[in-house]
């Protein structure tokens, strides 16, 4: 999945909000790994770092290091580590780093904290909240089985399987409309089978709208 500076000013004019984070810079390791964990345990979301809390495009301090950043706390100070798709965007002469993070087939991710405790955290509305009782336990018995599956979701997978071999690039094009097209099938329809199977913990997603793109988890 690549953003546009177009795609990354219309994620500015939003809200912040299960999805969609905004920071001026990017804070302590500790902070944004509650952010990451917490998108991959509750809807999935983006961070965009160099955007202010009302949307203003600032610019990312020192993007390119942010953006590395941003990786490694990823892989270093969660557990089980995310695999997130990242990048720099120019906007009006300002660089945003942003970050995809999937709702995660591996669910429920830990932070890591220096100390060496762990919490698990869940996205409420614009803000990360530590999981305890019915939402931890929810996150924990999320992913299912595939012998339960429709003929649809079936062929989602399959098709999602099909176009991530067929595509050079590393995110793949698998979007709900491509599917709708390919295989004759209302979007309406495609779109509730593809959110069954990435809320299933089967399908991983990145992005927002009709950008989302899918992988096979």
């Amino acid at each position: 999945m690549d953003l546009t500076p177009e795609d990354i000013a219309a994620l500015a004019a939003e809200r912040e909000g299960r999805k969609l984070e905004f920071k001026s810079g990017l804070p302590r390791d500790e902070k944004t790994a509650r952010s990451l964990a917490a998108f991959a345990n509750t809807r999935g979301g983006i961070l965009l770092v160099g955007v202010g809390d009302r949307g203003e495009i600032l610019g990312a301090p020192h993007a390119r290091e942010t953006l590395l950043k941003v990786r490694a706390i990823a892989r270093e100070c969660v557990d089980p580590p995310l695999e997130v798709q990242s990048g720099i965007v120019t906007v009006a002469t300002k660089p945003i780093v942003w970050c995809s993070v999937p709702l995660s087939p591996a669910r429920p991710h830990a932070v890591v904290h220096a100390d060496g405790s762990r919490e698990i955290v869940a996205r409420v509305g614009s803000s990360n909240r530590v999981a305890t009782g019915a939402t931890l336990a929810a996150l924990q018995s999320a992913r299912v089985s595939k012998s339960g599956l429709d003929p649809l979701q079936r062929a989602v997978l399959a098709w999602v399987a099909e176009r991530i071999r067929a595509n050079a690039h590393p995110g793949g094009d698998a979007t709900v409309a491509g599917f709708a097209k390919a295989r004759n099938v209302g979007t309406q329809r495609a779109r509730r089978a593809f959110t069954q199977l990435e809320v299933a913990g089967l399908l991983v997603a990145h992005g927002v709208g009709a950008k989302r793109t899918y992988a096979v988890a």
